[in-house]
């Protein structure tokens, strides 16, 4: 599998989930387009100029690297041009956000693409042989990831699908945390028993004929009572053909693949030696271990983020930090939100999860030693490996060690068997120490002080924006606008439409400050502050300025608070065409206006 193609893929998300809806340069649809076409010559020469040096070198050293860079024009894409925005204006996308997921990641296979159309090329041009075409090579290299991609896209467009069914129930619970755990668990689902089918479809395999080969296969498996659906010559085309793999947990949707590099060019000793090697992942569990991993990371995320971020804020060098990339444009400001939840995602699995994927690796080659009693088959059919996908030997990856590395261990366990105790010795206390530590992380939320923290990020606040409009620094309206927002938290109304109204002073035109003083004249529980009227006013001129969906909604409680039903329900369901997130809130708003609208036509009987 291409693991480090598929870390990338969850970095691209990461990227195009996080990228702001809202206009970045102001540009035109037509400067879009010229400066997109633009950027991908350039990207398609880079990717042509780096892969065209590589191939001096190793001969797919340039992909790796190129996987990764591939991701800056994706982010160029949505921080630096306004894409966030024309896709969220295509029919459809306000209704399903996940059509912007799903071009976003076509996007980066588009320059993936692009890296691998670079490299054939460059491969013909330099002499290397490249035995498939052009678009036979693309398609290969698309069939290998899309496994991972589709699962998770189908669930997304299924929980936005189920967003729109007119069920407030459904939706209060498609907002709790269970509805999220649920998900996990149904794309966890997907990777045992949808996958591996799929799989068998999307990489053409067919079933290997019958014959003496698939005769002493069977029996092999049969001897180590590992059951299967069946076993699939894997016709993968390129370098690094030379491979095997079983896919799927259960029996019953289990697959062992073999390429036709390994069938041709190993002994039948060989191929046991590296079946012997496969299905070590299936007797010791490893593919359970991995979404253990995934669910782990999933809830320790889920159960810290709260806490951290609360503590983030506590202390006020993070607060003024925060306060300025808050003033930063959207663009800057959401990539700095995205960076970190990028980083922890490469951190985690690259290197966490890496080293239990090396150490798996090397417990699968160590099961030679019970179905062969002598590694010598594993080693020459790694040594034949490692010539045949282009002398690869000394290249380690992270979720691997190099052959060389591989076949020098199995060699001093040959000398030496203490080692294989001891290997298994460290994996489980690995696995201990993870378990141990997972749970932890999962317990220290409750000892967490969390209240406290947040008391002081109110002082914090309160300190930081009363030192900017004291004077003390540059005044600017949305220094007010923040502090007014606190004020109005805490319900003292006063405070907060003075601070609001000293904000409007600077800059009399901002609909944010315009869209928070007619939402609190709408909506304050104290009367002396409740004015409707008033409030209308500043929140048309506020949607007349920008009619964003949170802007449209005020408007829409104004027209509400004053006896306009129908204008209010027209001006929400515009809020809800337009809103790409909290789609919920606008709809609860929606049914709370109609039923207003039908209590006035059909009154209660005194």
């Amino acid at each position: 599998m291409p693991y480090g193609q598929i870390l990338s893929l969850m970095i691209a998300l990461v990227i195009v989930t996080g990228a702001p809806n809202t206009r970045i340069q102001g540009l035109s649809l037509g400067i879009v387009a010229v400066l997109w076409t633009i950027k991908c010559l350039v990207w398609a020469f880079f990717a042509y100029k780096t892969c065209k040096r590589g191939l001096f070198g190793q001969t797919q050293a340039p992909l790796e690297g190129l996987q990764w860079a591939a991701l800056l024009p994706l982010a160029l894409d949505f921080y630096g041009l306004d894409l966030g925005y024309y896709l969220s204006g295509l029919p459809g996308a306000s209704l399903l956000p996940a059509i912007k997921d799903l071009i976003g990641v076509g996007l980066y296979i588009f320059y993936l693409s692009v890296v691998w159309a670079a490299y054939w090329y460059a491969s013909a041009m330099e002499g290397v042989g490249r035995a498939p075409g052009l678009l036979d090579e693309i398609k290969g290299r698309l069939r290998l990831i899309l496994p991972a991609l589709v699962p998770y896209l189908i669930l997304t467009f299924l929980e936005d699908i189920l967003s729109l069914l007119p069920w407030p129930g459904l939706h209060e619970w498609l907002a709790k945390p269970m509805a999220q755990i649920l998900f996990m668990a149904l794309f966890l689902f997907a990777l045992l028993f949808f996958i591996p089918p799929m799989v068998r479809w999307l990489w053409k395999c067919r079933p290997l004929p019958a014959g003496p080969l698939r005769t002493d296969i069977e029996v092999f498996l049969r001897t180590h009572r590992v059951r299967f659906k069946e076993i699939l010559l894997w016709p993968i085309g390129g370098t690094g053909a030379c491979t095997a793999a079983v896919l799927g947990l259960a029996p019953a949707f289990r697959y062992i693949l073999l390429t036709p590099c390994i069938i041709s060019h190993l002994t039948t000793q060989e191929i046991e030696a590296v079946l012997s090697h496969e299905v070590t992942h299936v007797t010791r569990r490893h593919l359970l271990w991995y979404i253990f991993f995934l669910g782990a990371y999933s809830v320790i995320l889920y159960r810290l983020f709260d806490p951290l971020w609360a503590w983030f804020l506590s202390h006020k060098f993070f607060l003024e930090l925060l306060s300025k990339i808050e003033e930063a444009p959207d663009a800057v400001s959401s990539l700095i939100a995205v960076i970190p939840l990028a980083l922890l995602i490469l951190v985690y699995f690259r290197f966490l999860i890496g080293f239990f994927m090396r150490n798996f690796e090397r417990e699968a080659d160590l099961s030679v030693f019970m179905t062969q009693g002598h590694p010598w088959f594993m080693i020459t059919a790694l040594e034949k490996v490692a010539a045949l996908s282009g002398d690869i030997r000394n290249r380690p990856n992270w979720h691997h060690f190099s052959i060389a590395q591989r076949v020098e261990f199995l060699q001093k366990a040959a000398n030496n068997p203490d080692l294989i105790a001891r290997h298994h010795k460290k994996l489980l206390i690995s696995k201990v120490i993870f378990i141990t530590a997972a749970s932890l992380l999962l317990l220290v939320p409750q000892l967490m002080p969390v209240q406290q923290w947040k008391k002081n990020f109110e002082t914090n606040l309160v300190e930081i924006y009363l030192d900017q409009i004291s004077g003390k620094g540059q005044k600017k309206a949305q220094w007010y606008l923040i502090l007014g927002q606190f004020f109005w938290e805490q319900k003292d109304y006063y405070k907060a439409l003075d601070t609001y109204r000293r904000a409007l002073k600077l800059d009399p035109d901002n609909p944010e400050v315009l869209n928070n003083i007619a939402w609190l004249l709408a909506t304050a529980n104290d009367p002396k502050f409740r004015k409707p009227k008033e409030a209308l006013l500043y929140a048309q001129k506020a949607v007349g300025i920008k009619a964003e969906s949170h802007i449209l909604d005020t408007l829409a409680e104004c027209f509400y608070v004053n006896g306009f039903y129908r204008r209010a329900i027209a001006t929400e369901e515009e809020a809800l065409k337009r809103a790409s997130k909290n789609r919920q809130y606008y709809k609860k708003q929606l049914q709370r206006f109609r039923k207003a609208l039908n209590a006035r036509a059909h009154p209660t009987p005194p």
